[in-house]
């Protein structure tokens, strides 16, 4: 099996953040769960460098949330309205739906 480029991961974690805000743990389930005819394989910490690079170019924007007392503080990213436009023009959506729904939705 082949290794993903980063160009392609960029891609894929745009799609996945095109559906909703997650944290990064969440996106590498999310890619983790696809088929594998959809997606190559990698490693589960090249999702941050791709995270980081996204944000540097303006398409996504991070914010911390607090889960509960005891529990670490999540590092959410969501798309800029030029990451939501960079997923629509080059059709990013074509993740399957992650199974879980979000805890940012519970979010005050």
């Amino acid at each position: 099996m082949s290794q993903i480029s980063q160009e392609e991961l960029r891609g894929f974690v745009l799609g996945i953040l095109a559906r909703r805000e997650a944290y990064g743990v969440e996106i590498a389930t999310a890619l983790a769960a696809q088929p594998a005819t959809e997606m190559p394989e990698m490693d589960e910490g090249a999702v941050y460098p791709a995270l980081r690079w996204l944000e540097r170019h303006g398409l996504a924007v991070t914010h911390w949330v607090d889960v509960g007392e005891g529990a670490p503080r999540r590092r959410y990213y969501g798309l800029t309205p030029a990451g939501e436009r960079a997923a629509a023009r080059d059709g990013l959506a074509k993740l399957q739906p992650h199974p879980r729904p979000s805890i940012s939705a519970a979010r005050p």
